[in-house]
């Protein structure tokens, strides 16, 4: 998938390692990728019944400018810093339509 539809990026997140650096690591990617190009929004999820499962779901303009953000030499570092705290599942999913959404439902 290339260029040219808003996607968004899930990262199911287990943590297995130390909160703190895991949080702090957290801190560091999401202030990289929010001064990236494409970005549109970001947010954090935590398991209120299983608090060791995180989820990060980051919206972008395009599969291209995701890609671009994650590949920076810069950020590399961190990824592996967060791999280190937690075992991680990043995929970049595109909106389809929603079987039965109102007409002019957004996400249709």
């Amino acid at each position: 998938m290339s260029g040219g539809h808003m996607v968004t990026m899930i990262n199911q997140m287990l943590l297995h390692g130390d909160e703190s650096r895991f949080l702090a690591v957290l801190e560091e990617i999401c202030a990289h990728m929010r001064a990236q190009p494409g970005f549109l929004s970001l947010r954090l999820h935590r398991s209120p019944d299983h608090p060791e499962r995180w989820a990060m779901l980051a919206d972008w303009s395009d599969a291209a400018a995701h890609r671009a953000a994650a590949s920076a030499p810069g950020i590399r570092p961190a990824f592996a810093r967060l791999r280190a705290e937690a075992h991680t599942a990043p995929q970049v999913y595109a909106p389809v339509p929603t079987p039965g959404a109102p007409a002019g439902d957004p996400l249709v």
